[in-house]
């Protein structure tokens, strides 16, 4: 399970207040120092949109919830030199970040 945030660039923090724990719990979760409970996987997993099975390693293959463009997406960036691949993350961060702070201004 460790490094799910880093892969798309969610940082810890993130993700505890979606699931209602402190940092520094989930960060005992990603570490392996404790197991969280069923609810709190069914949580993560939603968070991600992955299936718990995919969250847990247990799948290789692709969430089948992706269509037919993410997986062509996804299939291209694994294909990518590393360099091209810091340039998609980079954008994505930059473009996720502008979203959220969009939601925290209509939530006002």
């Amino acid at each position: 399970m460790a490094g799910f945030s880093l892969d798309i660039n969610i940082t810890q923090a993130d993700i505890a207040d979606h699931l209602k724990i402190t940092q520094q719990t989930y960060s005992s979760y990603e570490t392996g120092k404790r197991q969280m409970s069923f609810d709190t996987l069914c949580l993560l997993a939603d968070f991600y949109e992955i299936s718990t099975d995919y969250l847990l390693g247990r799948h290789d293959v692709m969430p089948s919830f992706l269509s037919d463009e993410e997986r062509m997406i996804v299939s291209q960036y694994r294909l990518l030199e590393n360099y091209a691949k810091d340039t998609i993350k980079n954008s994505l961060t930059f473009e996720y970040a502008r979203s959220i702070k969009r939601e925290k201004i209509k939530k006002r």
